[in-house]
């Protein structure tokens, strides 16, 4: 199975690093291939899928490898950040039928609105989402880079168990839609 991990801010001093890189590392040991994709590799100024940039194409080509995503970010002014957005609507169609695990992760106890954000544009794109987990306090909960808190441990047990039940389930729809976009770019 190949999970995609993204890491959806660029901001200096990010919390969700930390998240993304453990849940991440996490999916590794479960015997995944898996990815972190961070959006700073990403520096995007527009959305214009007719202006296919190489940072564009390279995240498309992970995208469409990809089994499952998990989606980590802080809330950003209510909703989720603007890079993770432009990031996210470069592509379209390669989306459909992946699962995705939604992560907020605040200083704080913010979170509940990217969630709702980020699933109704989940949902858009035609992904499932079929999870959330919200890191509160975020510096109180690792010790080095490991979760210190239990039932944290245990969400992103469930987390992982559920993404993979989806990303099977799923995998007849996402290869007959890969397959199909594969047959649009052999014509083009």
């Amino acid at each position: 199975m190949k999970v995609k991990t993204i890491l959806g801010t660029a901001r200096e001093g990010r919390k969700s690093e930390r998240v993304a890189r453990y849940l991440t590392k996490k999916a590794s040991e479960l015997g995944w291939e898996a990815e972190l994709i961070d959006v700073k590799d990403y520096p995007l100024c527009y959305t214009h899928r007719w202006k296919i940039t190489p940072e564009m194409e390279r995240y498309r080509a992970k995208i469409f490898e990809a089994d499952a995503l998990i989606i980590v970010a802080p809330e950003y002014n209510g909703s989720y950040p603007g890079e993770l957005k432009i990031l996210l609507d470069t592509i379209f169609d390669e989306y459909e039928a992946l699962p995705v695990e939604i992560v907020a992760v605040s200083s704080v106890t913010g979170g509940v609105r990217l969630l709702q954000e980020l699933r109704l544009a989940a949902v858009n794109y035609r992904m499932l989402p079929v999870g959330q987990v919200l890191f509160y306090k975020v510096d109180e909960l690792f010790e080095g880079d490991e979760l210190r808190d239990k039932k944290y441990k245990e969400r992103v047990e469930r987390l992982l168990k559920t993404l993979e039940k989806y990303a099977r389930a799923l995998k007849p729809i996402r290869d007959e839609v890969r397959e199909r976009l594969k047959e649009k770019e052999e014509h083009l």
